[in-house]
């Protein structure tokens, strides 16, 4: 929801104590003084058309309309409003549902945090499940975001501390009504036993154990950037997918007072390629946009490489009681195997053309051969 002049009403009331309240004029009234207003010491306008003070007028209104602006509104108002707005957005949409394949189908970014609350705790009965699920996940974004900047120094200094009184600091700021849910108590609770832990145990992340810990929930949650790419990806987002993943590797292992190491020799959390495809490692050891260390990019060629030598040995070899074991068949899956791989581990193990093209005239030499000699059986 937007706000103009978002500092406006705590500078009234300070200037307003003792004196008679005023009619409070309305935005295109204020615009109007502020464009006549040829003071010298006057701050600076911008002239607006008659168009877009309407315009912006009219957006107050709306906010006022839907009750959100008032400070003393009631959850049940707030859920009222916002189950109309609901069935406004499926009409619109031509949807059923907030949820669609697991995922929030409605835009809840105007809406304020007091009446996500009011849905996601189904004030009054007026949610279904789908929408109470789809407020928490808004809900619980906007936590993130506020407190992604925390996350980082927290992992940079260990003070782990700071961030859960940020928390702790930001559930403060709710409306009475959220303070007066089920949800924001438990959150509450488990946020200030996550402070109190975090300042007895400095330079790493408190187990507090608790599934309501808001705090733990975003430590703990993938890193934004690791997304599912299809064969279509690029080189470059695939090495962006990839420095995403090692960097949430990177951030966990702070989170427990550890440090990613990606070397056998070395103590500490050992970076875990499981869910990391020949491709992705491929990428890294090709470094095309320079963001890898060379640790990383060694461990990821000692991965590639193990899982290359594994895959051609049941290539040439796929099984020790197959009938069907002889050194055509093994030419014939040494030849998918170079198909299936993608470029970038064509580079990388220097699979060329020449190559493939050897295996296959080995496989059709050996073809001929067997035929042949099934003729004289």
């Amino acid at each position: 929801m937007t706000t103009i002049g978002a500092y406006s009403p705590s500078l009234l009331n300070s200037a307003s104590q003792g004196y008679a309240t005023a009619t409070q004029p309305s935005l295109a009234q204020v615009l109007d003084e502020q464009a006549s207003d040829s003071s010298p010491f006057a701050s600076t306008n911008v002239t607006l058309s008659d168009a877009a003070k309407n315009y912006l007028a009219s957006m107050q209104d709306t906010a006022a309309a839907t009750g959100d602006t008032a400070a003393d509104v009631t959850p049940a108002t707030l859920a009222t409003n916002a189950r109309a707005w609901f069935d406004s957005q499926y009409k619109s949409l031509g949807i059923s549902s907030a949820m669609l394949d697991g995922k929030v189908a409605v835009d809840l970014s105007s809406q304020s945090r007091a009446t996500l609350s009011a849905v996601a705790s189904n004030t009054s009965g007026l949610f279904t499940s789908d929408e109470s699920s789809a407020a928490t996940s808004e809900l619980q974004a906007r936590f993130n975001n506020a407190m992604a900047p925390r996350v980082v120094v927290a992992r940079h200094t260990g003070d782990y501390a700071s961030l859960y009184q940020a928390a702790s600091d930001y559930l403060d700021q709710a409306s009475d009504g959220e303070k007066a849910s089920t949800t924001w108590k438990a959150q509450k609770l488990a946020v200030t036993n996550g402070l109190a832990a975090a300042k007895a145990s400095f330079g790493k992340a408190p187990n507090t154990g608790d599934t309501n810990d808001p705090v733990a929930a975003l430590l703990n949650a993938p890193s934004s950037g690791i997304t599912q790419l299809g064969s279509d990806a690029t080189t470059s987002q695939v090495a962006a997918n990839a420095r995403a993943m090692l960097d949430d590797q990177i951030g966990k292992a702070r989170d427990s007072g550890s440090t990613l190491v990606f070397n056998s020799a070395q103590s500490g959390q050992h970076v875990d390629f499981t869910n990391f495809d020949n491709r992705t490692l491929a990428t890294i050891v090709l470094n095309p946009d320079s963001s890898f260390s060379s640790d990383e990019i060694y461990a990821a060629k000692q991965e590639l490489n193990q899982r290359t030598r594994t895959s051609m040995y049941n290539a040439l070899f796929p099984s020790a009681n197959s009938s069907n074991n002889s050194s055509s068949t093994g030419a014939l899956g040494l030849m998918q195997t170079y198909n299936n791989m993608s470029a970038e581990e064509k580079t990388v193990l220097g699979v060329s053309d020449t190559v493939t093209n050897r295996v296959l005239a080995s496989y059709k030499t050996q073809q001929s051969v067997q035929n042949t000699l099934a003729s004289y059986l």
